[in-house]
């Protein structure tokens, strides 16, 4: 791993900002109160990937009853999903408020005895599941991390795995460039952009055959819809 990537720093840095300004900021976008406009699209296509992601899911045959882990679940709105279609679910986040929050509105959902709730980063979480999903997070990991995280995850089914990842553009780097000389207090996570050669490069490595991808854009919320398998 490159030298100028800490893993622990990383790690770090992403509980911190998640379990504070991270954590209100994404509850309230991926809740029901009234929203900015440029929050409101964040919240429009966030809700288009999973609705194509669990379309996706549901297309590979996966039986109900089967294992999904939901790596860096936030607020538990896939997981809890997941769990309302009769899918077992292993919810994991780095940040401790995200897990609580998926707990308590599982509970509320009435599916909490379908699931699991774990504080771990997506790099360090272990078992053995039927699929993996795992949605806006790698987006936080520079080329080095994402490479990591990835290889993790891929060791953990033998299924499919559906993810979202942001990929290289000219122009969306020359703004996080820019935005790298405000004060810390007025920057938000960096998004990681992954360039394709880099994202086809892992892939080989690791034995897995692109399925689909879809590009989903909708106002603010730009991501990279996949879904992968083996070879």
């Amino acid at each position: 791993m490159n030298s100028s990537f800490n893993a622990e720093e990383h790690k770090k840095m992403l509980q911190s900002y998640f379990n504070g300004q991270g954590f209100q900021r994404w509850a309230s976008i991926y809740g029901n109160e009234k929203l900015s406009t440029v929050r409101s699209t964040v919240r429009q296509g966030h809700a288009v990937m999973m609705d194509k992601a669990f379309e996706w899911l549901q297309k590979t045959g996966l039986k109900k009853g089967s294992t999904v882990l939901d790596a860096g679940c936030g607020t538990g709105l896939f997981s809890i999903r997941l769990a309302k279609n009769g899918y077992r679910v292993k919810s994991v986040d780095i940040a401790s408020q995200m897990v609580d929050k998926t707990k308590k509105d599982a509970q509320k959902a009435g599916v909490a005895d379908k699931m699991e709730f774990e504080v771990n980063s997506i790099e360090s979480v272990k078992g053995t599941y039927d699929a993996v999903v795992c949605f806006d997070v790698l987006i936080h990991y520079p080329a080095e991390g994402f490479a990591h995280a990835f290889r993790n995850l891929s060791r953990l089914t033998t299924g499919p795995m559906i993810f979202t990842y942001a990929p290289y553009n000219n122009i969306l780097a020359f703004q996080h460039w820019i935005g790298g000389f405000f004060p810390k207090k007025e920057r938000r996570t960096t998004i990681q952009m992954i360039k394709d050669e880099e994202m086809q490069r892992v892939i080989g490595e690791l034995g897995l055959k692109v399925i689909a991808r879809q590009k989903i854009s909708f106002g603010f919320y730009h991501t990279m819809l996949m879904h992968v398998d083996r070879g």
